[in-house]
């Protein structure tokens, strides 16, 4: 059987060990049966495939179920990060690219910056930016909710977190789109290679800035961390504030692309928003729960049987959040949104050594971002005719989202 996707894109002929009946042509980039609704596509994959190989983009298996993907996050002896790169450029990316023990070490020397406490101490800037982005389009009655409010508060935040120029932010959001959503033709990829090497030597030159003349900020911070008796690096610096910027950018803008699609859609959800507040933070994770976007890679470390089939050294693995959120062997009518949902132990975070870091900070944009929204925009709704347009990949997310009010 062979298999080509809207893009074209080559396909992986199946190795021996792979039965043929568990070969499904997943093309979570291009394909349009998943861009179409890139987060209730798994809904009826999983009943039918608990596990399956797909031949495209190098050939990788995918798991579909809450149980064997939490226990996969769990199993770095099993499913390793340490090769995990963007496909078609080894780009380090510390600490998430190391396994323990060695990522722990690593990781400890980011855990009071993202910690709760440090975090909590953003709040007024994050409100202040809120408010101030919500402010240039209240009065306009309309609003794409990406452009103007869900690609720049993140993008913002990341400068001040790292204490780079706030008006490099346009820089940051082209170099953002360009490395995360431009195919991967061969167009494409000199254009995603011209995007990393500027952000890399931007960083780079802000790095040496801050080794010289220290601020408050997480870059200073790294430059004067130890490990092992040593300081860092400026190698280890730029990893770290590669990652933050892969990790943290995209994945927020996408989060409230979800969110505020589906509320938009739904105004009695939206009236609870905007009548009880305080059940804000819960709203948050039911539709991070339901929305769950991220799809993590690893690599097989052995010869495993794993979820009932076999696996081999050096296969790639894909373990899909969105497919995990929706699973009702863990969660009781999981097609429905309950904003008093309890227990909701999602994963739209992962799970295991490499649970997102900024997962706190992450939360508290949402909050923030929800509560000043709906303080001065309490009633909105999609564009007539608007249809909302999603890309897939390692994020996926609304490309646009075109509100009135």
């Amino acid at each position: 059987m062979s298999y080509k996707s809207s893009a074209g894109m080559a396909v992986t002929t199946r190795p021996s060990h792979v039965p043929r009946d568990l070969t499904y042509p997943l093309e979570h980039y291009n394909s349009e049966a998943f861009l179409r609704n890139p987060v209730g596509f798994w809904d009826e994959l999983r009943d039918r495939r608990r596990v399956f190989w797909s031949p495209f983009h190098g050939g990788f298996w995918c798991l579909t179920r809450y149980e064997d993907i939490h226990e996969a996050f769990q199993r770095s002896d099993l499913f390793s990060s340490r090769m995990q790169a963007i496909p078609g450029r080894e780009v380090r990316m510390l600490p998430i690219t190391l396994d323990p023990p060695e990522h722990t070490k690593y990781r400890h020397l980011l855990n009071r910056p993202f910690g709760p406490a440090n975090v909590r101490a953003w709040e007024g800037d994050i409100r202040s930016l809120c408010r101030s982005l919500i402010g240039e389009v209240c009065g306009e009655g309309r609003c794409d909710l990406i452009e103007d409010f869900a690609r720049p508060l993140p993008t913002s935040i990341f400068l001040r977190f790292m204490g780079l120029p706030p008006d490099d932010t346009k820089r940051f959001l082209d170099w953002n789109d360009t490395i995360l959503h431009v195919q991967d033709d061969a167009d494409g990829k000199a254009a995603k290679d011209l995007a990393s090497t500027q952000l890399t030597s931007y960083l780079r030159q802000h790095i040496a800035k801050r080794r010289n003349k220290p601020g408050d900020d997480l870059i200073s911070t790294l430059l004067a961390a130890e490990l092992d008796g040593a300081q860092l690096p400026e190698e280890d610096v730029l990893a770290f504030a590669v990652l933050l910027f892969m990790a943290g950018l995209d994945t927020v803008t996408s989060a409230l692309g979800f969110c505020w699609a589906f509320l938009a859609s739904n105004p009695d959800h939206r009236r609870q928003v905007v009548t009880e507040p305080g059940l804000i933070p819960s709203a948050i994770e039911e539709l991070l729960r339901y929305h769950s976007f991220v799809a993590d890679g690893r690599y097989i470390t052995r010869d495993i049987e794993f979820a009932g089939v076999s696996m081999k050294a050096g296969e790639r693995i894909m373990l899909p959040t969105a497919a995990a959120g929706r699973d009702p062997r863990q969660f009781p009518h999981s097609d429905i949104i309950d904003f008093r949902r309890t227990p909701n132990r999602h994963l739209a975070f992962a799970a295991g050594p490499h649970r997102c870091l900024g997962s706190h900070l992450a939360r508290l944009e949402m909050t923030i971002a929800m509560e000043e929204w709906h303080r001065r925009i309490p009633d909105y709704r999609l564009e007539d005719g608007a249809a909302v347009q999603f890309h897939g990949g390692g994020v996926a997310g609304p490309d646009h989202l075109n509100l009135v009010f």
